[in-house]
């Protein structure tokens, strides 16, 4: 064979080995192939959970400055009706937001205050129970400290420095600003709103037209956006078929509670919690269509967390509710033991406790049930007046929201 052939005859085994082999190499990838297909979604989607667990919640935070003179008495009322209903539709962004509230009241020098402010709080029971500290009076002169309420609002509360928060600012009003000392000129306060990176929505009650062009000013200049609606606000409650029962439920969940700590702390949260138990029908039933919404979010991910969220009022003041937090009743000396418990031997104290969280979990679930019925019948059954108070906050909202990686 002389080398051409030679060469040839090799060529040819070299190939006839390649061949004979490349089978078995492709069999051996495509063998596998089914297996990633079959779990990558499953692995995608428990990734896709884990991510939503570990990433933090969008932040929210809203301050209400509200003109709070006597032809404001409408909107007052109806605001205190409306605060949970509200936080309830804030709620409803995607991923749901964690919500601070704060609230400014104004009037004007010579009244019997300028200004009273409450700070930014994600504890929406204190939220109420400081807007029910409102009430309208005095006034009967215009303009009012319009200035003096929006730089409280921007200078005074503890708004976050983190710029990815949303910070809005609705202000609320009739009248127009006073021109006083420069220190308190709304359209200085305006800059500095927009400075710390706040928007000032503006909500004009009534028709005044100087109040109209203020009003526009302050939304124009921090991208907020401006509404007129009726001097009463608009706000008109509306009836479901759930809202009784939610109610009833409302006031036992605020009964099944047990503060211990100091007597002027146990009072101070008796108190709050009875103020809770006597919210009128809608306003109870959007107080614990807002809870379930919040508190699920702040659920704790993975083993350990609990297995239904609490409606119930949370202890405030350093007092303890031991039906939340049993454990704690070990550590209670007898002088900061609530009356229920006084008396009693450790054994029947422990069973009080028991009893009563027992009782609250039956109700809980109940409570999550028929807020979820309400919600559907809502969706289903209302459409919002789009020029009430709350329809223009949601507006607002809404128009911010994308902004910040929420959805409505």
């Amino acid at each position: 064979m002389d080398l051409k052939s030679l060469s040839r005859a090799a060529l040819s085994a070299a190939l006839a080995a390649t061949l004979s082999s490349a089978p078995a190499l492709a069999e051996a990838p495509a063998a596998k192939k089914p297996a990633p297909a079959q779990v990558q979604p499953q692995a995608q989607a428990q990734n896709a959970q884990q991510q939503q667990a570990q990433s933090p919640r969008p932040e929210i935070e809203v301050v209400f400055v509200l003109d709070t003179t006597g032809s404001m008495g409408g909107l007052l009322e109806g605001a205190k009706r409306k605060i949970y209903s509200i936080a309830s539709r804030i709620a409803q962004g995607r991923p749901t937001p964690h919500l601070k509230v704060g609230l400014v009241a104004y009037r004007d020098v010579g009244d019997e205050y300028v200004t009273k402010r409450f700070d930014l709080s994600d504890d929406l029971d204190t939220v109420f129970a400081n807007l029910r500290k409102f009430q309208a009076g005095g006034g009967g002169d215009t303009p009012e400290h319009v200035g003096r309420g929006l730089g409280e609002a921007v200078s005074k509360l503890s708004w976050s420095q983190n710029r990815e928060v949303m910070k809005v600012i609705f202000l609320v009003g009739d009248p127009p600003p006073a021109k006083l000392n420069a220190d308190w000129d709304y359209k200085h306060w305006a800059k500095r709103a927009k400075d710390k990176h706040i928007v000032v929505n503006t909500v004009r009650c009534g028709s005044d037209s100087e109040t109209e062009v203020a009003w526009r000013y302050a939304a124009k200049l921090t991208d907020g956006t401006f509404d007129t609606i009726d001097q009463s606000g608009g706000m008109v409650a509306v009836a479901t078929p759930y809202d009784a029962e939610l109610a009833k439920v409302n006031a036992e969940l605020a009964s099944k509670t047990l503060y211990s700590g100091k007597a002027e702390v146990q009072a101070a949260n008796r108190a709050r919690a009875d103020a809770m138990a006597s919210l009128a029908p809608e306003a109870a039933a959007e107080r614990i269509s807002y809870m379930k919404k919040t508190r699920a979010a702040k659920k704790p991910a993975g083993a350990g967390a609990p297995a239904m969220e609490s409606s119930a009022p949370e202890a405030v003041g350093g007092a303890v509710d031991l039906v939340a937090a049993p454990t704690a009743l070990a550590s209670v000396g007898d002088e900061e033991l609530p009356m229920e418990l006084k008396g009693l031997t450790k054994e029947a104290q422990a069973a009080k406790v028991k009893q009563l969280a027992d009782e609250k979990k039956v109700l809980e679930e109940k409570a999550a049930k028929l807020a979820a019925a309400r919600d559907e019948w809502r969706a289903k059954n209302v459409s919002e007046k789009e020029d009430a108070f709350d329809a223009n906050v949601m507006k607002g909202v809404k128009a911010q929201a994308a902004k910040h990686g929420l959805t409505y």
